[in-house]
């Protein structure tokens, strides 16, 4: 082999690294593209059912508070006192 033919084939060796290199790097931008849209869809989902969760919450809890002024005033117990105790509940709550 002479050093003609030796020089070719480094030449070659390294252009096949080269295409090896930039399709490695072409796959790991597109594996990363792929897994930031899974993040984000998944991100949206866990919000979507949180913010499902939390009006549901709220619902039931608008309902209690709603309720129990009409069952504490027919036991003799003043309005005054059980918005109080409603809005502790509440803030309790957002704690």
């Amino acid at each position: 082999m002479d050093y003609a033919e030796m020089v070719s084939q480094i030449m070659a060796a390294e252009q096949g690294a080269k295409v090896l290199a930039e399709e490695s790097r072409a796959r790991r931008q597109q594996l990363q593209a792929g897994l930031e849209q899974e993040i984000s869809a998944m991100r949206e989902s866990y919000l979507a059912r949180a913010r499902q969760r939390l009006e549901q919450v709220q619902q039931t809890e608008e309902a209690a508070a709603e309720e129990k002024p009409k069952k504490t005033a027919r036991k003799g117990t003043s309005r005054k006192k059980v918005e109080e105790t409603a809005e502790a509940a509440v803030e309790k709550t957002e704690e």
